[in-house]
């Protein structure tokens, strides 16, 4: 095997192998070999037919996998003979490949950074506590009240206006949509939302349909779904039913049928609701705080190769959003030299620290059971109701998707490792100091994160 560094940094490099074509025919001629038992070929006894005839039959279904285990094993032994610790799988490229001359593999490979880490008793950590004022918690009870909506059927077969809402029953023929998108009945849309199962639906709805209506109407799902090639779904839309909004009130017919016993156990509810969200916004400023520490305390070189792929991924983001004049507002005001300064400290930064949760993961054995991981299923499941079984069903078909999930739960419990052997401060806040605190902690402007 001929080996060829090609390029050299300190936690990262890149080598060209060039494998004898006699190394991938051994590997073949053993393939076929074991085969042959198994193998009839007409005018020999089963398993008597010679190397020659059986590889000339076989030779190009095994041939694939031969060359994944050969190079598979050749990286194996460049990175022990080099003696290299791995950060991540090195990234292998077939470069050529062609019978009887020898096979070109490119190798990228990303190298452990040395981590030393300190004793995390002397982080000093604030834990918060938040203590609602009076103020708050009736302004919380007034946009509760203000954000409520009843509805009820229209008497006479209007079309359909903004603010209503409508049933549909909706389906496509296209087999590559999520079955929880390929067909629906008795679907409720509010037209008075901006959030849109089907994008652009409200549009194709308002002032245009009647009750027992049916269109087809096609639909650009690329970015919802996140493939370029789903921009024109066509869809059979019926209109079941419309209702419209009337005002709402809070009356005994109400509190008795979502089982409040008094107006007073509901705003209990919403205090403990409202509480809970505020607990969520501290667990990120928590969260936030803590990151800047470690970031400030841990110096470390990073894997320019992990570092160049992040780069490269959000400068993407930035010109997808560039093209598509998404662009935020402060870094529409930049140069690109700026925007590359800013962004490849975004992403210096954001790789510092996975690399060390990762490294504090390793060393406290933290991982995720299959138990968290299915909890953490259900839970995201759970935010689109009445389609649970569709959405669980998508993430068992894509074991990719599952990762989005898995990492989170990750993340969190590296956090709360560090936090339960932090020296931790109670601190109880208000709602207004809660609001400077939360300014405070994710200023964007000053940060530039």
């Amino acid at each position: 095997m001929n080996i060829k560094e090609i390029k050299s940094k300190k936690l990262y490099k890149e080598y060209s192998l060039e494998i004898p074509f006699e190394d991938i025919d051994k590997e073949i001629n053993e393939k076929i070999n074991n085969l042959i038992p198994t193998v009839s070929i007409p005018g020999f006894r089963k398993g008597k037919a010679p190397l020659s005839i059986v590889k000339k039959k076989y030779e190009d279904s095994v041939l694939n996998e031969v060359i994944q285990n050969v190079v598979s094993s050749k990286t194996n032994d460049l990175i022990k003979e080099k003696k290299l610790n791995l950060f991540r799988q090195p990234k292998i490229d077939l470069k050529q490949f062609e019978k009887n001359k020898p096979t070109q593999i490119e190798i990228k490979i990303d190298l452990q950074p040395e981590i030393k880490l300190k004793d995390f008793k002397e982080i000093k950590l604030n834990k918060y506590e938040i203590n609602l004022s009076k103020k708050n918690l009736d302004d919380q009870y007034k946009k509760f009240i203000d954000s409520q909506k009843s509805f009820k059927k229209i008497e006479n077969n209007r079309k359909i206006l903004k603010d209503d809402r409508v049933l549909i029953n909706f389906k496509t023929t296209n087999e590559t949509i999520p079955e929880y998108l390929r067909s629906q009945t008795n679907m409720p849309i509010d037209t008075g939302l901006e959030q849109e199962l089907l994008p652009g639906i409200n549009k194709q709805l308002i002032s245009k349909l009647k009750e027992g209506d049916k269109k087809n109407i096609t639909f650009d799902l690329s970015k919802l779904l996140q493939n370029e090639k789903l921009n024109k779904i066509d869809y059979e839309i019926e209109v079941v039913s419309i209702e419209e909004k009337v005002k709402f009130e809070i009356n005994k017919e109400y509190l008795e049928k979502n089982g409040f016993k008094s107006e007073d156990d509901l705003k209990k509810l919403l205090k403990e609701n409202s509480s809970q969200q505020y607990n969520q916004g501290i667990k990120q400023i928590e969260k936030k705080q803590l990151m800047d520490l470690l970031n400030e305390q841990y110096n470390f070189d990073l894997p320019e190769g992990v570092l160049e792929e992040d780069f490269n991924e959000i400068w993407q983001r930035l010109e997808d959003a560039k093209k598509n004049g998404n662009l935020d507002k402060d870094d529409k005001a930049l140069s690109e030299q700026e925007l590359r300064k800013r962004y490849k400290k975004i992403s210096e930064r954001r790789v510092k620290l996975g690399v060390l949760l990762q490294h504090i993961a390793n060393e406290q054995k933290i991982t995720v059971s299959e138990q968290e991981l299915s909890q953490g299923i259900m839970q995201y499941s759970s935010q689109y109701p009445g389609q649970e079984k569709q959405i669980m069903e998508y993430l068992k078909k894509n074991p990719t998707s599952v990762e989005s999930i898995r990492g989170p739960i990750l993340e969190q419990k590296i956090i709360d490792s560090i936090s339960s052997m932090a020296n931790l401060s109670k601190k109880s806040i208000n709602d207004e100091q809660y609001k400077k605190l939360e300014e405070e902690t994710f200023n964007i402007k000053k940060e530039n994160i």
